[in-house]
């Protein structure tokens, strides 16, 4: 069970991790975004291999995106669809909201695996259990489920752009503005200690 402490320092670990991950804030920020946006994507079981795609099409870190993505869960992916779901149902129209819970409960429901499979058979299956509950949907359903999440996708994906570039810029600033000054304290003491790395704003 989570505490608000537990929940504190997990998300100061994260938010370390993301300042000290590899590449430019640019490319950073970019992964961000781009996991909320595959991550709201109806594609249970295979969001993260499709982000590592696409952050190799636009040069973006390809290990950020998991965070983002871990948001979207068996726990979450009901009312996260159902939301993305209402948003599409109010623009295009579609079948009532409750049938969509419906077959969302049978989506993260995974068939039972078979004694001997390995854990990615099972995996495996689960994908596939997923995918074939998705396409029973019919494009009744699909169409407002697929434009609920595309736009619900894009809305978190374009302020989690800037808000990650900003912080990491912040984080690397002040990260480098402590060196530098530990620095310059070693040298007034008269210990010369180089401030390593090479480091600097734009790339880590």
């Amino acid at each position: 069970m989570f505490s608000m402490r537990r929940m504190k320092y997990l998300l100061r670990r994260l938010l370390r991790a993301l300042g000290r991950a590899t590449g430019t804030a640019h490319q950073i920020a970019l992964g961000v975004a781009i996991g909320f946006f595959i991550g709201w994507l109806p594609i249970a079981g295979i969001q993260m291999a499709v982000a590592v795609v696409v952050c190799q099409i636009f040069h973006a870190n390809k290990f950020v995106p998991i965070y983002p993505i871990w948001l979207t869960n068996p726990v979450t992916i009901v009312p996260i669809y159902s939301f993305n779901y209402w948003v599409g149902w109010k623009l295009v129209g579609g079948p009532p909201l409750i049938e969509l819970a419906t077959v969302m409960r049978k989506m993260i429901t995974p068939p039972e695996p078979v004694d001997g499979m390995g854990r990615l058979e099972v995996w495996w299956d689960g994908v596939k259990h997923a995918f074939s509950e998705l396409l029973s949907m019919g494009w009744e359903m699909q169409v407002p489920l697929w434009l609920g999440c595309v736009l619900v996708g894009l809305a978190l994906a374009i302020p989690s752009y800037y808000i990650s570039y900003k912080f990491v810029d912040s984080f690397r600033t002040a990260v480098l503005n402590k060196r530098a000054n530990r620095q310059k304290r070693r040298r007034a003491a008269g210990v010369d200690v180089p401030l390593g790395g090479g480091y600097n704003r734009d790339e880590w």
